[in-house]
């Protein structure tokens, strides 16, 4: 056990060496959607539980104003991750995602050429209630076409936290649902609207009016694994896996029972692991939390929006089991010269009345 003084020291040691990243570009992840092309498209709408045909059913997109397939908006996740987190080296410290907002210039369509680039542009330091250093590390990541526009950028928030110990940084058991819930939850799924091709202007909406609210849940191990094969593996497995987490030993954590390291993006899908890094069991990643809320506006806006700005931030995690109801209330509403720009303020609820996210978003429609 190392001693209070050790770890301070490594945390110490670990913000300097981040600090001189601050302004650079950073790689973490190799890109993995770089080609628009159908069977991706397919494979993230599924990873994030969205059945749009405006991005599934070629026919159907033929018919809308695009011509063809569309990427859903939080189909750049998977271009590059829009996280980052500090400088490469083992250090005491949980990682947990505290937020991600994209601003999107331009659709995403099938055909088309994708890279992207990622630079730390801050990192700042706060305590935490009980004492805990938290170390913020900001990222950002643009996003251009084959034609060299911009076509999204996107702002991630990476918080590293300390590691006291085996105390959780939270501690709820996995929630058992009545049979009346679970009727509840499967009603709403079943029964979730789309705009669609229907043309929604923004002389019909009104500030206070709610949009249909999107359940998701309750979470699962295959929610998860969708998710993580949707966005591109992040970690390789086997003896490969092994030797990227000697070359970059701050994204390892070892298996509590085997001692073996394995790259800690196992911890969303693994209880033993879960559990090792602060929390009771298997809990959902916030990149992950942020493409799951896109429907929510996309559903609503319909074929002829444009979902220009969404911001999520992530208040508690997720765990394995829970269920999220998320909802949107229109804030305001500004015409202009390209049509209504409408804002949405957007909060989800669990099971237990807790709220786990809160945020925002900039839908333009037709005037």
């Amino acid at each position: 056990m190392m001693s209070s003084e050790v770890i301070q020291a490594q945390i110490d040691e670990f913000i300097a060496q981040s600090r001189k990243l601050t302004g650079q570009e950073v790689r973490e992840r190799s890109p993995w959607n770089t080609l628009v092309t159908a069977d991706a498209i397919r494979h993230f709408a599924y990873g994030i539980s969205d059945d749009n045909p405006l991005w599934l059913d070629p026919a159907y997109a033929a018919q809308s104003r695009y011509g063809r397939l569309v990427a859903p908006p939080a189909f750049l996740t998977s271009v590059l991750y829009p996280i980052l987190h500090g400088a490469p080296m083992a250090v005491p410290l949980s990682s947990l995602i505290g937020g991600v907002e994209y601003r999107w210039f331009h659709p995403i369509l099938e055909g088309e050429r994708l890279q992207a680039t990622s630079r730390q542009v801050d990192l700042y330091e706060k305590k935490s209630r009980t004492g805990r250093r938290l170390i913020f590390i900001i990222s950002e990541a643009t996003y251009r076409n084959q034609r060299g526009e911009v076509v999204g950028q996107a702002i991630g928030t990476m918080i590293r936290a300390t590691q006291v110990g085996t105390e959780l940084l939270f501690d709820r058991d996995i929630y058992r649902y009545s049979e009346a819930e679970l009727a509840e939850i499967g009603k709403a799924q079943q029964t979730e609207t789309r705009t669609g091709a229907r043309l929604l202007t923004g002389k019909e909406v009104e500030i206070g009016q709610e949009l249909p609210p999107l359940v998701r849940g309750p979470l699962t191990i295959g929610d998860m694994i969708c998710w993580q094969a949707a966005i591109g593996p992040s970690y390789r497995a086997g003896s490969l896996g092994y030797r990227d987490c000697l070359q970059a030993p701050h994204t390892a954590v070892k298996n509590p029972l085997t001692g073996w390291p394995v790259k800690y993006s196992q911890q969303h899908e693994d209880f033993h692991l879960a559990a090792q890094r602060g929390m009771p069991a298997p809990f959902d990643n916030g990149v992950m939390r942020f493409a799951w809320v896109s429907p929510l506006l996309t559903n609503w806006m319909g074929d002829n929006g444009f979902l220009q700005r969404l911001y999520v931030q992530i208040k508690a995690p997720n765990l394995y089991g829970d269920t999220t109801w998320y909802r949107g209330t229109v804030t305001a509403k500004e015409e202009g010269e390209d049509g209504t720009r409408v804002k949405i303020q957007i909060s989800g609820t669990n099971q237990l009345g807790v709220l786990t996210t809160s945020g925002e978003a900039e839908v333009l429609l037709p005037a």
